[in-house]
């Protein structure tokens, strides 16, 4: 049972930006912070692709996955 809530937020009128995609953004990292969805599924909450999503997180210094880069690399079987 899917259900969706309107939310009203008063936004400067200076702001410089596409709103929709910003709260977007947030709403999809907020909840892949907290563990309520998978990164792939905060993507597509966000409307992004998940190597533009992984980007995102990445300037936000926001780790997606729980691997070191050389445990990474040898998952990947990478030398």
């Amino acid at each position: 049972m899917s259900r969706e809530v309107v939310v009203k937020v008063k936004v400067p009128s200076h702001y410089v930006g596409d709103v929709e995609k910003d709260v977007r953004l947030a709403y999809a990292v907020d909840l892949f912070l907290r563990g309520v969805v998978s990164v792939e599924r905060a993507a597509e909450l966000a409307g992004m692709s998940l190597y533009d999503f992984l980007v995102e997180l990445r300037k936000r210094g926001i780790q997606a996955y729980p691997y070191s880069d050389e445990e990474l690399q040898e998952e990947l079987g990478i030398e």
